[in-house]
């Protein structure tokens, strides 16, 4: 929350239109005009679109005000517009003076894989004590972070960010903002996401831990034992270095890890064990390579004095977020685990581990998995042989997932289908599904396989 004096003095900006009132006060910000609420201040950003041509969407929705760089067209007389030079930096110095007056505990997470699930069980673990504010969805870049900072009220008493890569320097900018004192690396596996965007696997592990340089003496970091490219990182911090994982030597260790109900499809449970304690865990979500995030949110949790038990019992009222290991069951009889949000190629090998585990058909969706860069061709014909050990019947989609079909069907998997689309699939999936399959949705977000999910769950919605 936010007055208008401080987005005046720290955005330099002046109302040029409208009549503010004394005291106006604003509960956060939006970039996008269909999210308008009111209360908000929408920021017209000029990015791939120009914010300036959605400014009246955006008060027609809601938003109270409007931070623009010239006076746009079809805005109301009456409605509130400041003026700044440029509205990117007035967004960032807007959350940098709230952060400043609220300078409570943070924690910083990044990783190539598992950061918003992570989030989300940290946020979860820290609710056992405290008020959290915590990033929205994926906010995790130069926007998304201070947006989440706009939301900042008096009564958070701890913020849990998410902090994404792509260039060097980036997160060490972010982390000027959010001014951690815990720092999670959940992994950097062989393939990871987006590497078309960065030179070298090395290149995105020293920028990941940019995170752990920014924690202070006193800070806590904490890293994934089971991942070695993430253990070599502890040399790159002067704070206390604590491993989580199934590793032996794990600070944080989980041990009795087993799935849930039938195919281990009702969630995972483990025994976690630090400083000489154990507490059982159940978390609501399928796959044992959630393990290490909730791991991660304990450590965290621990570490700003949570006992290790109520952090451990309050990972498991995590509100499942969607579209990410989600189990969805539709009216004529099928299960979907639905983790279409996204997809690198190590994430859906894990998600493809839990469809092997099931007893009924098993049937994987896979769609392409993009900006893979010099890596593509390699990941698609590993997930297609991880997809031939996996399922009884696979559906690619896209272009790239061809291979992924072929190579499973060279692998031995006799019923291999190729889409072009997420239309296509769903003609497929009406066709070949029986009641009591189990089918697994996955791909980049660009396919929009999420809006699959939805449709076999809400017939009409595709």
């Amino acid at each position: 929350m936010f007055t208008l004096e401080q987005l005046l003095e720290a955005g330099g900006g002046r109302v040029v239109r409208g009549r503010p009132r004394d005291g106006q006060r604003f509960t956060g910000g939006v970039i996008d005009s269909r999210v308008a609420r009111p209360q908000t201040v929408f920021f017209a950003l000029r990015d791939q679109r120009d914010g300036h041509d959605f400014v009246a969407a955006a008060l027609a929705g809601g938003s109270s005000a409007a931070v623009v760089e010239r006076i746009p067209e079809g805005v109301p007389d009456d409605a509130l517009l400041v003026v700044v030079p440029d509205v990117r930096l007035a967004l960032r110095r807007v959350a940098e003076r709230i952060r400043a007056e609220h300078p409570i505990p943070g924690i910083g997470i990044t990783g190539s894989v598992g950061k918003t699930t992570t989030k989300e069980f940290a946020a979860a673990a820290l609710g056992a004590r405290f008020r959290v504010l915590r990033s929205e969805a994926s906010f995790n870049n130069e926007l998304g972070v201070p947006l989440t900072f706009l939301g900042l009220e008096a009564t958070h008493e701890v913020c849990v960010i998410e902090l994404g890569f792509y260039v060097p320097g980036e997160i060490a900018d972010l982390c000027r903002l959010v001014r951690p004192t815990v720092g999670i690396v959940t992994a950097i596996p062989d393939q990871p996401p987006h590497f078309s965007r960065t030179p070298s696997l090395e290149s995105i592990a020293s920028g990941k831990a940019e995170l752990l340089e920014a924690l202070p003496a006193d800070g806590t970091a904490l890293l994934n034992a089971d991942d070695a490219r993430v253990r070599g990182l502890a040399g790159r911090t002067r704070a206390q270095v604590i491993l989580f994982g199934e590793s032996s030597d794990a600070t944080v260790r989980a041990t009795e890890v087993q799935g849930r109900g039938s195919g281990g499809l009702a969630g995972t449970s483990f025994v976690v064990s630090s400083g000489g304690t154990s507490a059982p865990v159940v978390v609501p979500l399928p796959g044992r390579h959630l393990v290490t995030g909730a791991l991660a949110a304990i450590g965290a949790a621990v570490a700003l004095g949570v006992p290790l038990a109520e952090a451990a019992t309050c990972v498991g009222t995590l509100e499942p977020p969607p579209h990410r290991m989600s189990v969805r069951r539709t009216s004529d009889g099928l299960v979907l685990i639905d983790d279409s949000y996204n997809a690198s190629p190590a994430a859906v090998i894990a998600a493809l581990t839990v469809l092997g585990g099931v007893g009924t058909r098993r049937i994987a969706v896979l769609g392409d998995m993009l900006e893979l860069g010099a890596l593509s061709s390699d990941a698609h014909e590993a997930v297609g042989r991880a997809a031939a050990r996996s399922c009884d019947l696979l559906i690619g989609v896209g272009e790239l997932a061809a291979t992924i079909v072929r190579v499973a069907r060279s692998e031995g998997l006799a019923l291999g289908y190729h889409a072009q689309d997420r239309v296509e699939a769903l003609v497929l999936l009406r066709r070949l599904c029986r009641p009591g399959d189990t089918i697994l949705i996955k791909a980049s977000r660009a396919l929009a396989l999420d809006k699959l999910a939805d449709a076999l769950v809400a017939p009409g919605q595709g």
